[in-house]
């Protein structure tokens, strides 16, 4: 059953040794695939093995994402190795998400 939440962006990476040297990828698609996958309860750990890999080695990477629920925006940002709870940090999500499961 998909989320309640659509992301609408979501990037993963750092500055490499400065401003001109950024690595990021877009994770939007491991994001919602993340949210949407039955079970996790909309818990993500954001990491090089959730985000589709290392855009560079050796540095602490950064997460950045918006989101939406019923057309309003949601920003959540992290740092490497921190955990999300997408569905409980917002009022209205797992509530959202339980009537979408009782029918």
């Amino acid at each position: 059953m998909p989320s309640p939440l659509q992301v609408k962006v979501a990037i993963y990476g750092t500055l490499c040794g400065g401003q001109d040297n950024m690595h990021a990828r877009d994770v939007t698609t491991q994001l919602q695939a993340a949210l949407d996958s039955p079970g996790n309860n909309g818990v993500v750990s954001i990491n090089n093995d959730t985000m589709g890999g290392d855009p560079c080695h050796g540095t602490t990477k950064y997460f950045g994402a918006v989101l939406t629920l019923n057309g309003q925006p949601l920003f959540f940002a992290c740092a490497e190795g921190q955990t999300v709870d997408f569905f409980h940090s917002v009022s209205g999500v797992a509530e959202e998400k339980a009537e979408q499961a009782a029918g």
